[in-house]
């Protein structure tokens, strides 16, 4: 699993529009590695190629986590899953050492809610927003 700079504004653009929750938005910029006001923008990338989209931004005492998933038939769930797992370690470790609070993302995706909570321990705390406290960690 590697963060690879995100510059594929093509490959941006096809996979927003093919996912049923994000097909309306239409800011591929948004998603690059050059993209202002962001903590970290990259493509998640495994061996066999690119996984996801992801930005990090700061948000008060947390840092929010944006995701554009591949469509699943590029990007098989059990592909995804693993790299996520893999990436969140990563992640959780970097938000951790810019002093954030915790990590935050927006969804109303039920099966991405139910993983993010049951393999990574994400909680409800707002409308469709879900945080994962570091206190303790």
């Amino acid at each position: 699993m590697r963060f690879d700079p995100s510059t594929d504004i093509e490959q941006i653009k096809a996979w927003t529009l093919a996912d049923p929750y994000h097909y309306r938005q239409d800011q591929p910029e948004w998603w690059l590695t050059n993209a202002e006001g962001s903590l970290l923008v990259f493509c998640l990338t495994d061996n066999q190629g690119p996984v996801a989209y992801v930005r990090l931004d700061a948000e008060g005492e947390d840092v929010r986590i944006h995701t554009q998933f591949a469509p699943e038939s590029i990007v098989s769930k059990r592909r995804l899953v693993v790299s996520m797992i893999q990436c969140m370690v990563k992640l959780t470790e970097l938000a951790i050492k810019v002093s954030a609070k915790g990590m935050i993302f927006n969804s109303v995706n039920p099966s991405l809610i139910a993983f993010m909570d049951k393999r990574l321990g994400f909680k409800p705390v707002g409308q469709n927003d879900y945080r994962l406290d570091f206190e303790g960690q």
